[in-house]
């Protein structure tokens, strides 16, 4: 067909129908839901529509422009609707969430994708839901594995998994390790950063992605290229590609009639002055925690902004603006809005992938204080391999991730991400990283610009999930 006729066929094709399936919870359901925004609005230059599939407690955080197909029949034991709420202390809550999620979403995806049978489809769904693939291939559509973590972690974990020495001997209690396998950058990690169970349930994700036509990751070239490439050479299945689609966007900024008080606090404070704590939506402190890091702020000299989304009790579990800092509890608070203030110098961060998105987008370094799952990796990206963050948890004390942190950990910590104002060593290592993460954040804005790195990706995986409509073989990308 000649190229003229190529693009007239083009113009004319009907959009490709993107159906998202996020996990169920709430650091998984965001950056998918942002891509479906994105979708259906047609962004990067090629024409989608999308819709989402969800239970009923997720549709109401859905975006308003997108559809969302809801499984009613949701049940879980215990009547737990977000998986990160889910009790610790039950070996058996994971497995019968992640049933349930299955009985619901899956007859509620092959509907969706039944009810546009007369255009092209495809299916976005979170790495997680290892079923998803098997119903688009039942469904005759192209399915697309979307990780909410970044490719450097996935890497690594893939190296981990495939590369480690025999159990026996498999991560030392000791000594920190080099990540094995021809790995793209030395970085050592020690087995309190592991995270044991992800791997040993890493086969079973891995199978699922060998049925996918593609791999997403909430990324973007600058950042994570080699990672993304070291990835797609241990894919199995037929080959696909890797497409860097990310970082999802940001909330826009409020109006000023609807600004929040919170943002109209942080307009009083000097450029770069302030450093925000926050530890995402599920991290939750013991009481004995909340008081030593509510010291060490105190302490730090700084002013800061202390965000607890969780309701309750404490000292700490209040909202009250003061001249040193601003504690905020139990609601939600606009992240995105405050690190791309001007008063922002620095975030205290669990090192979740969003938050660390979120930092890197508004070029804010951050002191890193993971907590759980695959956070600990990141911290060593942010820390080791991009050099925008300085270790909350002192050296010595990196296996004791159950200890209190103590407040004189707190604010050495803060010292170093925003300066003490004494050492000429400490300004000259906090300016080096607040020019890296200027960097960075110049580079996301440029990736999701017009003719960006992301923008080109997400057109070329949507163009190739075009030409795969119809096939019965999924053909590779």
């Amino acid at each position: 067909m000649p190229h003229t006729q190529q693009q007239r066929a083009r113009a004319t094709a009907p959009p490709l129908h993107l159906v998202f399936v996020p996990f169920l919870a709430r650091s998984h359901f965001a950056p998918l839901a942002a891509k479906a925004a994105a979708a259906s609005r047609g962004e990067h230059g090629v024409s989608t529509t999308a819709a989402i599939v969800t239970t009923a407690h997720f549709a109401a955080l859905a975006p308003p422009s997108v559809p969302v197909h809801v499984a009613d029949d949701f049940r879980c034991l215990g009547g737990h609707e977000d998986f990160s709420l889910l009790p610790e202390d039950s070996s058996s809550s994971a497995p019968a969430f992640f049933a349930a999620a299955e009985a619901a979403l899956a007859p509620a995806l092959a509907a969706a994708l039944r009810a546009h049978a007369d255009g092209p489809a495809a299916v976005v769904s979170d790495a997680v839901l290892y079923w998803a693939p098997r119903v688009a291939r039942e469904c005759g559509v192209p399915h697309v594995t979307f990780h909410t973590i970044g490719a450097f972690a996935a890497a690594a974990m893939v190296a981990l998994h495939l590369h480690r020495p025999s159990e026996a001997a498999s991560f030392p209690d000791g000594d920190p390790f080099v990540v094995p396998g021809g790995f793209p950058r030395h970085v050592k990690l020690s087995r309190a950063q592991v995270n044991e169970e992800a791997l040993a349930h890493l086969p079973i994700f891995r199978a699922a992605e060998a049925e996918s036509s593609a791999v997403a990751f909430n990324s973007f070239s600058a950042l994570e290229a080699d990672f993304a490439a070291y990835y797609q050479t241990h894919l199995t299945g037929q080959p696909k590609n890797v497409f860097l689609v990310g970082p999802t966007r940001a909330a826009a900024v409020s109006p000023e009639a609807k600004r929040d008080p919170i943002l109209r606090w942080l307009d009083g404070r000097p450029a770069g002055s302030v450093v925000y704590v926050c530890f995402g939506s599920t991290c939750a402190f013991g009481e004995g925690q909340l008081r030593e890091l509510a010291a060490g702020l105190r302490a730090s000299g700084r002013p800061f902004l202390w965000v607890i989304p969780a309701a309750g009790g404490g000292a700490a579990r209040e909202e009250r603006a003061s001249s040193h800092g601003m504690v905020v509890a139990g609601r939600w608070a606009p992240q995105a809005e405050i690190l791309a203030h001007s008063a922002v110098g620095g975030f205290v961060t669990h090192c979740g992938w969003n938050s660390a998105m979120e930092a890197v987008c508004a070029g804010v370094p951050l002191a890193t204080w993971p907590l759980r799952a695959e956070q600990f990796v990141n911290e060593a990206f942010l820390v080791k391999v991009l050099r925008v963050g300085v270790r909350v948890r002192e050296e010595e004390a990196e296996d004791g991730v159950e200890a209190v942190v103590p407040a004189g950990a707190v604010a050495r910590a803060v010292g170093r991400l925003m300066g003490d104002g004494g050492h000429v060593e400490v300004a000259v290592a906090v300016a080096a990283r607040r020019a890296r993460a200027r960097e960075l954040g110049a580079a996301a804005r440029a990736a999701v610009a017009v003719g960006g790195s992301s923008c080109a990706d997400w057109a070329r995986m949507v163009e190739q999930l075009k030409a795969l409509h119809g096939s019965k073989s999924d053909p590779p990308m």
